[in-house]
């Protein structure tokens, strides 16, 4: 299974949207790696940012003191145009909004005036460096900054400002390891203009470049790993972080979000190698962890025998019944299954959990039969019965090992409403109330009860309360046709931005920890 460790929205194109949840399923991921690691988002790509939005809050404030939201937007906005001009003149600094623009806006001579202010100003005349009102301020980094404790909400007006606990230290420290820069970048700012030589000198204020032994970078650790403010949220993102400092030292190389994932869910490597957590609190962050990589299994698969009934209904496209539709699908599955059995609790049986979880070479893995049950060719592949075979395997496997931890999946996703999030609690009542029902009929029940229907009652409830036309099957006069076709896809739990801001600050590199990163792990 190939996930991507960091995926790079392309921020002009920011208002696509990138995913359905076509079956209601994903959200209780969502829900649950929110909490797990609260303050980073997936589209929060660099850690530095945090220290600028403090920093400008604080120029404005000191500088401008207006309270009129164009004046403070308009600031922003060109703050965030210059930084992206700076970080393109820099080499093209990854994660940085406004890069591609940037890369166009940039002039042939180095004394060209860039006129940056046109693509700025809310209706300026250029093209816009970003089409968001609010910039990546808005679209991104605005709500975290405000979660994880640097920014705070003034009594009198609407104008973000530093908070006391985070946000006053790290705008100081921010300006002092500039040294003559700010005060040069903030002129720029208001004149709306920069050469390519200012660009130049503005460069050691790019994200990479927070310095090793600067107040700036242990503010931005401190506040990570929960030193400064200690609530529950700042606790359990500590403990996640931690866990990826471990993983780090364990593979010995900056790990990606799939090794992290599969990690966690194993409880060893690839090679079977334990990963042994001394501290019960950091294996019992550990353990919610697995409960996410179950869950997100679980909705894959789900989501896979969804992909496969579209597939099939695309061979109708005068459109056929939904019975009709069912006995298809699982006819096709049966007829590429190596083995047929009488009952779910013997296809169970006859698909024990392996050993190791993650293994890239036992095909009876979760890892190996999440590989099996993707579509060739990523969403656009046509999704064969083979996958869907693999897919049901999994679902079993799942399911088997979840059935020993009912208190831990009561503990994490037992809070959540059964109405609107659907997940390995709901999903284990369904299981349960099988018995020895006939093998055949259960895969019709799964497909019809806790996919095709589940996904109209889900497209059903987005049109009636958000408006947004979902439906992937359209029905008319007792016959189903394909609209559109979806899926499968995992949920991106925030790890690869995590993953990002240690080796931002220097405690993971390609060798696993760094010196600093090793201190921060040390006992104390």
């Amino acid at each position: 299974m190939a996930v991507e460790q960091l995926t790079y929205p392309q921020w002009t194109e920011y208002r696509k949207k990138s995913g359905l949840d076509p079956l209601g399923m994903q959200n209780s991921s969502i829900n649950l790696y929110q909490r797990l690691l609260p303050g980073i988002s997936n589209v929060t790509l660099r850690i530095r940012y945090y220290g600028f939005y403090a920093w400008l809050a604080r120029v404005y404030a000191e500088q401008n003191g207006g309270t009129k939201q164009n004046s403070w937007k308009s600031f922003l906005r060109r703050a965030e145009a210059l930084y992206a001009l700076t970080s393109q003149q820099s080499g093209g600094e990854s994660g940085v909004a406004g890069i591609l623009w940037a890369a166009k806006k940039m002039p042939d001579s180095e004394n060209e005036p860039i006129h940056f202010a046109e693509n700025a100003d809310p209706g300026g005349s250029g093209q816009p460096y970003l089409q968001q009102a609010w910039g990546v301020f808005g679209a991104a980094y605005g709500s975290q900054l405000y979660e994880i404790g640097v920014l705070s909400e003034a009594t009198e007006h609407d104008i973000p400002v530093p908070s006391t606990q985070i946000g006053e230290g790290l705008a100081k420290a921010f300006e002092a390891d500039l040294g003559n820069i700010p005060a040069r970048f903030v002129a720029s700012i208001q004149e709306g203009t920069a050469t390519v030589n200012d660009l130049q000198s503005f460069e050691q204020i790019i994200p990479s470049n927070i310095g090793e032994d600067t107040e700036e970078r242990q503010i931005y650790e401190d506040m990570l790993f929960g030193k400064t403010l200690t609530r529950p949220d700042d606790i359990s993102r500590r403990a996640t972080l931690h866990l990826i400092l471990r993983g780090a030292a364990h593979l010995k190389t900056s790990p990606t979000v799939d090794q992290l994932r599969w990690l966690w869910y194993a409880g060893m490597n690839d090679d079977g190698e334990p990963f042994p957590l001394a501290d019960d609190a950091l294996e019992g962050q550990r353990q919610c962890w697995w409960v996410y990589q179950s869950n997100d299994l679980l909705h894959f698969s789900y989501e896979t025998l969804l992909k496969f009934a579209l597939d099939t209904l695309a061979s109708y496209p005068a459109g056929t019944t939904l019975r009709a539709l069912l006995e298809r699908c699982v006819a096709d599955i049966e007829d590429g299954a190596p083995l047929w059995p009488g009952t779910w609790q013997e296809f169970c049986d006859q698909n024990p959990p392996a050993a190791n979880a993650g293994s890239e070479e036992d095909e009876s893995s979760d890892f190996f039969l999440s590989d099996e049950a993707r579509p060739g060719g990523g969403d656009a592949g046509t999704c064969t019965a083979q996958n869907a075979w693999a897919a049901l395997r999994l679902i079993a496997v799942v399911m088997q090992r979840t059935a020993t931890a009912p208190d831990l999946l009561k503990e994490n996703l037992g809070k959540l409403d059964p109405r609107g999030f659907h997940s390995l609690i709901t999903e284990t009542a369904f299981f349960a109330g099988l018995g020895k029902e006939n093998f055949t009929q259960t895969l019709v029940r799964l497909i019809e009860e806790r996919v095709i229907k589940r996904h109209l009652w889900v497209a059903h409830r987005k049109f009636r309360y958000q408006g947004d036309y979902t439906f992937l099957i359209d029905a008319d006069e007792g016959l189903i046709r394909l609209r559109a076709t979806a899926g499968p896809v995992f949920t991106n739990p925030r790890l690869g931005p995590a993953i990002r801001f240690l080796e931002d600050l220097h405690l993971i590199d390609e060798d696993g920890l760094t010196a600093a990163g090793e201190r921060l792990v040390a006992p104390a």
